[in-house]
């Protein structure tokens, strides 16, 4: 905010006080260390860093799935982009496997919901299990072998395994 200050309202992203009341970015001296005391919420729609869509799910790590609107990075050979949660290509045909089923939650809904703006949570009507794996060295369906950075640090450690839970 010091170097840009129209950032937050070109981004679309509300600055709220303890209370919830929205302030105006004008209204913060931005060089006090009370500048780091404020939650900010970026509104819904095409320019949110998350996308469109974010999926829950119980987690030690408070991480969870999204959508993006930058979809080159699902190109990226490394795609460490995030703050530890996960981008999802594809993420609306997820959603619909995931509400398969309930009534309202077409791929056509969906869409609909998302074009709206209106933010709908859901509760997935039976659990999915979920399972992540952190692997950095896999072959290919070809014989060719891939390995990635370990930029976890998780490589080799004892009693590393999958994390999983349920959507």
């Amino acid at each position: 905010m010091q170097d840009q200050p129209d950032y937050l309202t070109q981004n679309h992203i509300r600055i709220l006080d303890s209370r919830q009341k929205e302030l105006q970015p004008s209204q913060i001296n931005w060089y006090s260390e009370d500048a780091t005391n404020y939650t900010f919420k970026q509104d819904p729609g095409s320019h949110n860093s998350l996308g469109s869509i974010r999926i829950n799910f119980p987690s030690a790590f408070g991480v969870y799935m999204h959508d993006t609107p930058l979809k080159n990075l699902f190109g990226d050979d490394f795609r460490f982009h995030s703050s530890g949660c996960v981008r999802v290509q594809n993420v609306r045909q997820l959603v619909a496997w995931v509400l398969d089923g309930m009534h309202g939650w077409s791929l056509e809904d969906i869409d609909r919901v998302i074009k709206s703006g209106d933010r709908k949570d859901v509760q997935v009507a039976k659990p999915v299990p979920l399972h992540w794996v952190y692997i950095t060295g896999w072959a290919t369906a070809d014989g060719v072998v891939q390995f990635r950075e370990d930029i976890y640090g998780k490589d080799g450690l004892p009693g590393t395994q999958a994390a999983t839970s349920n959507l």
